[in-house]
């Protein structure tokens, strides 16, 4: 994220993928699925602030539950009409 934040072109974005937002929580179900551990969202948190990347999006995705995946190709639309 350091590096990205660094490197990017002015006025490009970017998006945080947090994947196997199915596994963050030990014994995953359907109240839990697709929400961060403590312990991550707050390593995140650190990160994004320590970078400067603040209102950086964050998506959780999943392949086994498709959560996320149309948040994923919406930002993928908007990059490659940019």
């Amino acid at each position: 994220m350091e590096e990205v934040s660094e490197t990017k072109p002015a006025g490009v974005k970017y998006v945080i993928v947090l994947t196997k937002a199915d596994k963050n929580i030990k014994g995953p179900n359907s109240t839990n699925a697709g929400k961060l551990s403590k312990d991550v969202l707050e390593k995140v948190k650190k990160a994004i602030q320590n970078n400067n990347v603040a209102g950086t999006p964050v998506v959780l995705t999943s392949a086994e539950t498709k959560l996320g995946r149309d948040d994923i190709w919406r930002y993928l639309r908007t990059a490659a009409e940019f």
